[in-house]
């Protein structure tokens, strides 16, 4: 999907980009870099996708967020370190 598709969604929504990097405590750039596809952030778009409706594989369907990351506690167990 192209980036002017999602911001236009997140306007209409009524989360501009702004009030989506206050809500979530990050920069705006950081938002934008999400919706330009320049840089990745699950949880940016994640709660992007929440927002709109829309589904993660439609705005971003180069497959980049098919599943969530796992978390540092899993990737510790998988490696065996202890915690």
């Amino acid at each position: 999907m192209h980036y002017a598709d999602i911001y236009a969604a997140m306007v209409k929504a009524g989360w501009p980009p702004s009030r989506v990097a206050a809500h979530l405590r990050v920069e705006r750039s950081a938002v934008s870099q999400v919706i330009r596809n320049t840089c990745r952030s699950y949880n940016i778009a994640s709660f992007i996708s929440s927002v709109t409706g829309l589904p993660l594989k439609r705005m971003f369907p180069g497959g980049a967020y098919d599943k969530a990351p796992k978390s540092g506690a899993e990737i510790v167990r998988q490696k065996g370190v202890a915690a």
